[in-house]
């Protein structure tokens, strides 16, 4: 067996923008759009969608915040509601959020059940900056993580690990699991000193029981491909080997291409491709091949269908991954220096003699 799963569904499309705002539905329509036309979506399997339960959200959020999006959608306001400035909610966005969760559940369960090797959820609203209490940076409920707890909560799950390549750091998943030592998270992203949602430093490594276990990789504008794949390759892989997680979770977000003005990144389609490769491979090593996707930022639509097209065909073995050549910046090894520093003394410093617990 070795299917990909795709988990998308219509009512995703319903959460309307607000004026200006880039989070449209066409990022999902134009993908699908464009794997019926080259055919790939033949090769995939459409998962079943439903929309996540409140059960399923209060395992991540408040139930006052949970009420509060429903009701206010059901009230259909003439103009869209604001929650704050990143925010906002029409009448379709309840809707829409609780299908964006269960596409996350409905490819992870998928994934863990055997009944495809490998999944993507291709979803909006995003989910990555919502945090417990709070929507924010266009997210509403978060998806991954939902999709983790109920794992966990329905399927035994132990150990998750979550890697990030969305050009803003994932702070609502990493506040979420801060203080947990069964769910490692990565994100390299933009350097939020001034870029969204400043937050995501290198000393930010969790708390508590969960210390060492957030790793944040702020890279300075005009990084690319290169940074990410020896990133990845070379320092992420040894950290989620010590790790050795039952799962792989990916937030991918499209948003540090190129082409997309949302960040200052400087990563091309080739790059995309690649890290689906190296993460094919490396759940393939560590945990029999058991990796989710849920789409978070990206926002030009003739990148978006591209690179969700060729990500899909990685994953489901139709395409080889462009090896990406050049050297690292000197401004990449530094930030990776500087996290080893704060993850000195925890269980996932280089510099920690003893085993993996």
């Amino acid at each position: 067996m070795n299917k990909t799963g795709l988990a998308w569904h219509p009512a995703c499309l319903k959460h309307e923008p607000y004026k200006s705002d880039p989070e449209i539905p066409s990022r999902i329509s134009a993908t699908i759009g464009h794997l019926n036309e080259t055919g790939l979506i033949k090769s995939l399997v459409e998962l079943h969608v439903k929309p996540a339960s409140d059960d399923d959200l209060m395992l991540v959020h408040d139930k006052g915040l949970i009420d509060y999006i429903r009701d206010t959608s059901r009230t259909g306001y003439d103009d869209l509601a604001l929650i704050n400035t990143d925010a906002y909610v029409s009448p379709g966005t309840f809707e829409a959020a609780t299908y964006a969760a269960g596409g996350a559940v409905a490819a992870a369960e998928a994934v863990w059940k055997g009944d495809v090797k490998n999944a993507f959820a291709l979803v909006r609203p995003p989910g990555h900056h919502a945090a417990r209490m709070l929507p924010a940076g266009f997210c509403f409920f978060n998806n991954m993580s939902v999709a983790i707890e109920r794992l966990r909560r329905e399927h035994g799950v132990k150990k998750v690990a979550v890697f990030d390549w969305d050009a803003h750091c994932g702070h609502g998943t990493m506040g979420i699991f801060y203080e947990d030592p069964d769910i490692l998270t990565v994100s390299i992203h933009q350097d939020p000193s001034n870029f969204y949602p400043g937050t995501g430093f290198t000393e930010q490594v969790g708390d508590g029981a969960g210390a060492g276990y957030c790793m944040n990789i702020p890279v300075p504008p005009g990084t690319g491909d290169a940074d990410y794949v020896h990133v990845l390759r070379d320092y992420v892989l040894p950290k989620f080997r010590r790790f050795n997680p039952d799962i792989i979770f990916v937030a991918a977000g499209q948003d540090g291409h190129v082409d997309d003005h949302m960040s200052g990144l400087k990563l091309t389609d080739d790059v995309y491709a690649a890290m689906a490769g190296i993460l094919r491979d490396a759940a393939e090593e560590l945990c029999r091949g058991r990796l989710v996707l849920t789409l978070e930022g990206g926002y030009n639509l003739g990148v978006m269908k591209r690179v969700n097209h060729r990500v899909l065909s990685v994953l489901s073995g139709g395409e080889k991954p462009t090896e990406v050549k050049g050297n690292p910046l000197d401004s990449t090894a530094a930030v990776l220096e500087d996290l080893e520093v704060h993850l000195a003394g925890t269980p996932m410093g280089f510099n920690e003699t003893s085993e993996n617990r």
